[in-house]
C-alpha cells in the first residue's frame, strides 16, 4: 500500500498543502512566523454594558431597533440611576474581575454601549477600562449590535488574517479564569475548521428577586450566552447574529464540560426571555452559601469572600 508524501515544511512561507486547504475552506492563506508556525487565533470578549438598541431582552424581541417610541422607552430604563448603579456593581464585582484575573491574558476585550449613556456614568466606565490593557471601550450610535461591531470585527480580522473568535458575556456575569486559555487550547484543536462554536455549560448561579435573600445553584446549561464562543465564517459577522442557543444548529459545536465555566446572575435588572419562562429551572441543583464559596475555588478565587449583597434590592422584600 503506497503512502502519501508528507509534505516538506519550508522556512518562512506556508506549505502549499496548507494553503490549498485553506482556500478549500475559504479561508486567507496560513501565515507562518520566521520560526515557521502559524500564528495565534485572535480572541475577542464583547460585552454590551446598557448598549441602546436590538437584544435579547423581551422587551425589545420582534421590535424595530430604531423605533422612536421604542428608543425613549428604552432609554429612560436604562439609564435610570437606580438600575445604572446597580449594574456597575455588578460589573465591577464579577465581569471585570473575570478580565483581570484570566490565566491567559492574550485576548481582547470590547465593552459596547452608546453615546446617550449620561456623561458622569459615561466616564466612570471609561476611567474602569483605562488600567486594563484588553479592554477596549466601543460607543456606537448604531442599534443594531451587530451593525456596531461589523466594522471592528473586520478591522481585527485583517490584522490576524482570518475571523476572530468571539466570545459573549453580559455585564452582570463572571466567567472563568481559564476561560481564554481554555479557548485557546480548543482552536488550536479546531485548527481545520473554518468556523465552529463552543459551550462551557458546567456553573454557578445567583440570584434574588424582589427583595428575597440571594439563593446560590448549580446549572448545566448548553450554550448560555455566559462564556459562549464562535468563530464565524464572514469577517465581520458577529457572534449576536445568533441566538446563542441556536448556535449549535448553524456551526459545528462542541461542549466542554470540564471545569465552570460562568457565574450567572438572575435578578430585577435582567429580563431575556429565557430568565422570565424559569427563574431557577428545576434541573438547578441548589446550593448552600458555604458550598456556593467551595465550588468558586478553581475557577473564580477571586470571587470568595466577596459581598455579593447588590444583587438583593433594597426595600423590596
Amino acid at each position: 500500500m503506497m503512502r502519501r508524501p508528507v509534505a516538506p515544511m519550508f522556512r518562512g512561507q506556508a506549505p502549499r498543502t496548507l494553503d490549498r486547504a485553506a482556500r478549500a475552506a475559504r479561508l486567507p492563506p496560513v501565515r507562518v512566523t520566521r520560526k515557521g508556525q502559524g500564528l495565534q487565533d485572535v480572541i475577542v470578549g464583547i460585552c454590551r454594558f446598557s448598549f441602546l438598541g436590538r437584544c435579547d431582552w423581551a422587551g425589545t424581541a420582534g421590535q424595530g431597533a430604531g423605533a422612536p417610541e421604542l428608543l425613549a422607552q428604552r432609554g429612560a430604563l436604562l439609564y435610570a440611576p437606580e438600575r445604572l448603579e446597580r449594574r456597575f456593581a455588578a460589573f465591577e464585582t464579577l465581569c471585570l474581575p473575570s478580565v483581570k484575573a484570566q490565566t491567559d491574558g492574550d485576548f481582547r476585550f470590547w465593552l459596547l454601549t452608546s453615546p446617550e449613556m449620561p456623561r458622569p456614568w459615561l466616564e466612570r466606565l471609561r476611567d474602569l477600562c483605562a488600567g486594563v490593557p484588553q479592554i477596549r471601550l466601543i460607543v456606537s450610535d448604531k442599534r443594531e449590535t451587530v451593525n456596531a461591531l461589523r466594522e471592528p470585527l473586520r478591522e481585527a480580522a485583517e490584522a490576524a488574517g482570518r475571523p476572530v473568535i468571539q466570545f459573549r458575556v453580559d455585564d452582570d456575569d463572571a466567567f472563568s479564569r481559564h476561560h481564554v486559555a481554555r479557548i485557546h487550547r480548543h482552536a488550536r484543536r479546531f485548527a481545520d475548521l473554518p468556523a465552529f462554536a463552543i459551550s462551557y455549560p458546567q456553573g454557578l448561579v445567583m440570584g434574588s428577586y424582589q427583595g428575597e435573600p440571594i439563593s446560590y445553584w448549580r446549572a448545566h446549561q448548553p450554550f448560555l450566552g455566559a462564556g459562549a464562543a464562535v468563530r464565524m465564517r464572514g469577517p465581520g459577522r458577529c457572534i449576536y447574529a445568533y441566538n446563542h442557543f441556536q448556535l449549535p444548529k448553524h456551526f459545528p459545536a462542541f461542549t466542554d464540560v470540564g471545569g465552570l465555566g460562568y457565574v450567572q446572575t438572575r435578578w430585577d435588572e435582567g429580563d431575556s426571555v429565557a430568565t422570565i419562562v424559569a427563574r431557577f429551572p428545576k434541573w438547578f441543583q441548589q446550593l448552600d452559601p458555604a458550598e456556593f464559596q467551595r465550588e468558586l475555588a478553581e475557577d473564580f478565587p477571586f470571587l470568595q469572600g466577596i459581598d455579593l449583597g447588590f444583587v438583593e434590592r433594597k426595600g423590596a422584600a
